[in-house]
C-alpha cells in the first residue's frame, strides 16, 4: 500500500474540523448519469444577494482517461483530463481554464500534474505554464510513521514561494500529526501546527488542532466532535479560541438526497446578529 500523500497527512482531523461547516451561502447540487456514461453535475450557490452556478460534464474517453468540462455562470470554462495508470503507479492530469470575460488571452491557466505511487513512496509534481508556478511533494512511510515535504517555486520570480514538512503517527483508533510551513514574504513567517484525532467509537470521533505563527504571540486552537445518531444522521460541533461556535446537521434524506445545515455563532458578540452565519446545502444524486 502506498504511503499517505503529503496533502492528506492530518486529513482525518482536518476534515472533522472543517467539512460540513460551510456558512454564508445556500447551495444545491445535482448529479445524474445518462445511459452513455456521461455524468452531469449542475450546481447553484446563493451568497447574500449574489447568485452563481456551474455545469460540469464528466465522461470516459478512449485510452482509459476521464475528461471533465465545467462552465461557470461567470463565463469561465475549465477542463480536466486525467489518465490514470499510464504505467504502474503513474498518473497524468492536465488542467486548463479560460480567463474571465473581458480579460485577454486564450487561457489563464494550463497545468500538468504527475502522480507516482509505490509501496515506499508517494510523489507529486505539477507545473502551470501560464502562471509559472511549480509544485513538488513527496511522502514516505515506516511502519506507523509517515513523513512528507512539499515546496512551491515561482519560475517567473525565480524564487521559492512556499515550503512545508509534516509527520504523522497512525494507530488503529487515533492519529497524531505535526506540521510546519512557511509562505515566504508573508507576515506570519513560519507556522507550526499539531493535531490529534481519536475515533472513540464507531459512532463518535473527536479531534483538536493547535497552531502558532512564529511572528505572532497568539495561539490558534480548535476542538471538534462528530456523533453519528444513526446510519442516516450525523451531527458535528466545533469551538475555537476566538469564541466561534460551529455546528452542522447532515441528514441522508433518501438514497439520492443529502441535506446539510450549518451555523457559526460568535459567542463573544451574541447580541449582534450580523456576526452569526448560517448555511444550507442540498445534494441530489439520482
Amino acid at each position: 500500500m502506498a504511503p499517505t500523500a503529503f496533502k492528506d497527512i492530518g486529513k482525518l482531523c482536518s476534515d472533522l474540523l472543517s467539512k460540513d461547516y460551510k456558512t454564508g451561502s445556500n447551495s444545491v447540487e445535482v448529479k445524474s448519469k445518462v445511459p452513455n456514461g456521461i455524468t452531469f453535475t449542475p450546481k447553484a450557490d446563493k451568497t447574500g444577494d449574489k447568485f452563481s452556478g456551474s455545469l460540469a460534464a464528466k465522461s470516459a474517453v478512449p485510452g482509459g482517461a476521464d475528461l471533465e468540462v465545467t462552465l461557470k455562470t461567470s463565463g469561465v470554462m475549465s477542463a480536466s483530463l486525467e489518465a490514470a495508470n499510464m504505467m504502474k503507479g503513474l498518473s497524468l492530469t492536465l488542467d486548463c481554464e479560460t480567463p474571465a470575460p473581458g480579460k485577454p488571452g486564450l487561457l489563464s491557466s494550463g497545468k500538468g500534474t504527475l502522480d507516482y505511487k509505490t509501496d515506499a513512496l508517494t510523489a507529486k509534481g505539477s507545473y502551470d505554464y501560464y502562471r509559472g508556478d511549480a509544485h513538488a511533494a513527496a511522502s514516505s512511510a515506516f511502519k506507523a510513521l509517515t513523513f512528507g515535504a512539499c515546496a512551491d517555486y515561482s519560475v517567473s520570480k525565480s524564487s521559492l514561494s512556499k515550503y512545508a514538512a509534516a509527520c504523522q503517527y497512525v494507530a488503529p483508533d487515533f492519529t497524531v500529526c505535526a506540521k510546519l510551513n512557511e509562505a515566504l514574504g508573508k507576515p506570519d513567517g513560519m507556522v507550526y501546527a499539531g493535531s490529534y484525532y481519536h475515533k472513540v467509537s464507531p459512532k463518535m470521533q473527536v479531534g483538536t488542532e493547535v497552531s502558532k505563527a512564529a511572528k505572532k504571540d497568539a495561539v490558534s486552537l480548535a476542538f471538534g466532535c462528530q456523533y453519528k445518531l444513526d446510519k442516516d444522521l450525523t451531527v458535528k460541533g466545533k469551538v475555537d479560541a476566538d469564541g466561534m461556535l460551529s455546528a452542522s446537521y447532515k441528514h441522508k434524506l433518501s438514497n439520492i438526497s443529502t441535506l446539510t445545515l450549518a451555523t457559526v455563532i460568535d459567542t463573544v458578540h451574541l447580541a449582534e446578529s450580523s456576526k452569526h452565519k448560517f448555511g444550507l446545502a442540498l445534494n441530489l444524486t439520482p
